[in-house]
């Protein structure tokens, strides 16, 4: 069934019971003074209420009855000269009141329905953010917010009485610091104008936040066409979780977990650099296990893995936390000493090899006895690069397991290596 539209019935229907009432009252009352007034009303009435169609047919309605109206009494249509004037203006005006009261009805029903329709998408958006889990900030273009839903506020800790006050964004980091929601990031002042700075240039790289509970939100902005900004903040703490263990795998041994022969060598490059740039001291051990093959051999290679396991795990105790401990080939393993002398590494160096040769290694097979080999060298000037302290080293462990392993060796001058506390007998 089509629908009934009665907007566009009520006004005929008005201006045909008027036109009704004003033929009545001439009849048997009185004759109307002015019919044509009557009739603009009705016409006016019926535009507003159902549009150019209806005024229309109340034109023709009106139009009708005030020709009844103004014909002389008795006759139908017969008009003195001032009637018909009248009559001309009437059928030229009544149609034209229709279309402008139309018109004009239309276009302000328009924009009542585009108005409403931007309310209710507005209502609408509005209500989507508020349920989005991630935190949305619209702000205006003095920097002013706007907007802030819901998950904002937890996340900031936010009262509606403030967010309601629509707060400038400079406060609400400011209100983010005094109520601890993200961690110290050291100087929090600085911190707080970076971040409007950047949010007021409309900066758009992410900027990660990391939050007092140990979660990590990941803020962008995006300039508007009004020149305001949309703030968001998202949850990425698995994703930087996941990238950490990522870059954690990727510079650490997969058996021992300590740093890898990949990241040592950075390492190794960057103190280098330094330690030229300041004058400072490094040295630089690299220790051997001896007769591993022999232990892999006698063992198996599960064995073997656990013996590499216990050293690595012994140089961790061993060393200062500035240290870089690294395994950079099968059995053989690097000790970066920074701000360290070389008789200081030596000391450590032997310190190492003490405690490895004190305990025996528990293993699958049973406790093993296993020494180790480790030549020291020190950043000099004569060096020209990482490279050559490298080889020093190298050069030193060397001069170690041909001085019977089980001892120290260090590159003292230009004469080679010296090798203390020989073994008394040389393992075979």
């Amino acid at each position: 069934m089509v629908p009934i539209n009665w907007r566009a019935i009520i006004g005929p229907a008005v201006t045909l019971v008027l036109a009704g009432l004003m033929l009545l009252s001439d009849r048997y009352l009185f004759r109307v003074p002015n019919p044509g007034a009557v009739s603009f009303l009705a016409i006016a009435f019926s535009a507003y209420l159902g549009g150019i169609t209806s005024g229309l047919v109340s034109a023709m309605i009106a139009f009708g009855i005030t020709a009844v109206l103004l014909s002389a009494p008795g006759t139908l249509f017969l008009y003195t000269p001032d009637d018909v004037a009248r009559l001309v203006v009437l059928a030229v005006c009544t149609p034209a009141v229709a279309l402008i009261i139309g018109v004009l009805q239309i276009r302000a029903r328009r924009a009542v329905d585009h108005e409403r329709a931007a309310y209710k998408e507005l209502t609408s958006l509005r209500a989507a953010l508020d349920q989005s889990d991630v935190g949305v900030v619209l702000l205006d273009s003095e920097m002013r917010a706007l907007f802030i839903n819901r998950a904002f506020r937890r996340l900031w800790r936010l009262p509606d009485e403030i967010a309601e006050r629509k707060p400038a964004f400079a406060g609400l980091m400011y209100h983010g610091r005094n109520a601890k929601t993200f961690s110290d990031p050291g100087d929090q002042i600085d911190f707080i104008a970076d971040e409007t700075s950047r949010i007021k240039s409309g900066d758009e790289l992410p900027s990660d936040i990391r939050l007092a509970n140990g979660d990590v939100v990941r803020s962008r902005c995006k300039v508007l066409a009004d020149g305001g900004r949309m703030v968001t903040y998202g949850n990425v703490s698995d994703l930087v979780r996941s990238a950490d263990e990522m870059a954690d795998l990727a510079m650490k041994d997969a058996l021992t977990g300590i740093f890898n022969r990949r990241h040592f060598t950075g390492r190794f490059d960057n103190e280098w650099k330094r330690s030229r740039r300041y004058n400072r001291p490094l040295s630089l051990l690299l220790l051997d296990i001896d007769h591993f093959k022999s232990i892999n051999d006698r063992y198996g290679h599960d064995v073997g893995d656990q013996v590499i396991i216990a050293i690595a795990r012994c140089c961790g105790v061993q060393t200062r936390d500035s240290d870089v401990v690294a395994r950079i080939g099968g059995e053989e393993f690097a000790i970066l000493l920074p701000e360290t002398e070389l008789s200081d590494a030596h000391v450590a160096a032997e310190r190492l090899r003490r405690a490895i040769a004190a305990e025996p290694i528990t293993s699958s097979a049973g406790p093993i006895s296993v020494t180790v080999s480790i030549g020291a060298a020190l950043s000099t000037t004569k060096l020209n690069d990482a490279a050559e302290l490298m080889k020093q080293a190298d050069d030193a462990l060397y001069a170690a397991k041909r001085g019977g392993r089980n001892c120290v060796a260090a590159a003292l001058d230009e004469n080679g290596p010296v090798v203390f506390n020989r073994p008394e007998k040389t393992a075979a």
